[in-house]
């Protein structure tokens, strides 16, 4: 798939006007941009160059079929020009690396990665119910929410790498069978071993990956920076004890059981879910409680009025 800049400026079906470029990948760039009639309507807008390979079609039916479904981004407006296609969607905040960064936070305490894993593991699912795999779960695909109480929910973004792992025949559903080999889609830092393999990826392969950014958020991955090759041997090696020994005792639970799942299995969201509780409730964290950017930029507030972070003042 080919990448397609627009200029910054530059009206899109005389609805929108490009503002800045906030993002790019695999999958398209991304842009922020506002209504022509009224600059305080943002939304954010995704291109990829017309070719038969491109994904962004996928993406916007995906997105159709999740969008009353909590922790989604929104679909607006899709359309089609000579040169590109685009998708109109709901703007929202930084991700999670972003976050980590502008706020100069390490790591995540347990209790704030738990709140953002619950919400994850909830978006995850909704993917699931649809018939889809993500296929590219990790921290920059989670962003929080621009204004109200959404600045205080987690939203899972990027649908290009979908694949639909239900299949309907005679009007009932079974799992698509998996193919020999498959290519490695997502992100080798996140992916699970099976991906490094090649082999197909299920519903497992979503939540497991969903561990490996927790790992992260918590302490850190040992493969970080690796090439891919490297990765998947020490993925293959290291113990889960080991990679979990910072990690609170009940996530080596959840690892347990996904490791446990089979290529059709269904994840038991459930068990994940009150894992994530049990250990919020032992370290006496509650869903009300300040996430721990919002602490930090709170201490900044009382301290000196305002907090800048890498060079932008936040209020």
């Amino acid at each position: 798939m080919d990448i397609y800049d627009l200029d910054i400026g530059k009206p899109v079906n005389k609805k929108w006007v490009v503002e800045a470029k906030v993002g790019e990948g695999a999958c398209g760039v991304v842009y922020r941009v506002h209504d022509v009639e009224n600059k305080k309507i943002k939304a954010a807008l995704k291109t990829e160059a017309n070719d038969e390979n491109g994904v962004l079609r996928k993406e916007a039916n995906v997105i159709k079929q999740l969008q009353l479904r909590k922790h989604m981004v929104r679909l607006i407006h899709c359309g089609k020009r000579e040169q590109y296609s685009y998708i109109v969607m709901t703007l929202y905040g930084k991700n999670l690396n972003q976050i980590k960064k502008d706020y100069e936070l390490k790591n995540f305490t347990h209790g704030c990665v738990c709140k953002i894993a619950i919400q994850a593991l909830y978006a995850i699912k909704q993917v699931h119910e649809v018939g889809y795999i993500h296929r590219d779960v990790k921290p920059s695909n989670m962003v929080i929410g621009r204004q109200g109480m959404e600045k205080r929910m987690v939203f899972l973004i990027d649908f290009g790498m979908c694949r639909a792992y239900a299949v309907w025949e005679g009007g009932v559903a079974r799992h698509r069978k998996a193919r020999e080999k498959a290519l490695l889609r997502g992100t080798a830092r996140y992916c699970s071993p099976q991906v490094h393999s090649r082999q197909e990826q299920g519903r497992r392969d979503d939540v497991w990956a969903l561990v490996y950014v927790m790992v992260e958020l918590a302490d850190k991955l040992p493969w970080t920076g690796k090439k891919e090759p490297e990765t998947a041997k020490m993925k293959q090696e290291i113990t889960d004890e080991k990679l979990l020994e910072h990690c609170p005792s009940e996530w080596l639970d959840i690892f347990t059981h996904i490791r446990n799942l089979t290529y059709e299995d269904r994840p038991n969201y459930r068990l994940i879910y009150d894992k994530l509780l049990a250990t919020m409730t032992r370290l006496k964290t509650t869903f009300t409680d300040l996430y721990d950017w919002e602490s930090r930029l709170a201490l900044y507030i009382a301290a000196n009025g305002r907090y800048f972070a890498t060079g932008r003042t936040c209020y």
